[in-house]
């Protein structure tokens, strides 16, 4: 599958983006603040690489002026306990990574929004949940811009950086919502 933007082709991603992936997820900035740590071992990096790329809606964010990967947008099934309180039916959750050489050049949103009118026009899903642990204001700023809404939070949900627990800020958009923007 593959769907592409002004800037960007967001397709699967394949075994030879190893060196482009590798660079990114190896990064102090970019796994901790996803909930994951930076990798230290590229073996284990191509590991992960290998199911990232088997899975359905893991769509990895290519340049297409250089053909250079540099993040991946995910679009996955809503489970409950990160969304406790939430009417998660007909839902899809987005989940996001960028390369921190490519933050502040608008990808992000240009990729996530993208992935959500696949979601809303083609999958026909009633609404967006995304979150973000409290202390990672990128995340949220890229949120906000999309125009999804806080709905709510879960005390101590993930381990940040510092291995301190944070909270994670709940956020969703509907289709009526996205419709009017």
């Amino acid at each position: 599958m593959q769907l592409e933007t002004e800037r960007l082709i967001l397709r699967n991603y394949k075994m030879t983006d190893l060196e482009d992936y590798w660079e990114y997820v190896q990064m102090e900035d970019v796994g901790p603040r996803c909930g994951w740590p930076a990798y230290t071992d590229k073996s284990k990096a191509k590991e992960r690489l290998e199911v990232e790329s088997k899975k359905q809606y893991q769509f990895a964010i290519e340049l297409k002026s250089s053909h250079k990967v540099i993040g991946s947008v995910e679009l996955m099934d809503t489970k409950t306990e990160r969304y406790p309180n939430c009417d998660i039916k007909n839902s899809k959750e987005i989940g996001f990574l960028l390369s921190k050489n490519y933050w502040g050049h608008g990808y992000m949103p240009e990729a996530v929004k993208e992935v959500m009118r696949f979601a809303f026009d083609d999958l026909g899903v009633d609404k967006i949940y995304i979150s973000h642990a409290e202390r990672n204001t990128n995340s949220g700023r890229v949120q906000e811009k999309l125009g999804f809404k806080i709905i709510g939070r879960v005390e101590e949900y993930r381990e940040w950086v510092d291995g301190q627990m944070t909270d994670s800020i709940i956020r969703c958009m509907t289709k009526e919502e996205w419709e009017r923007n």
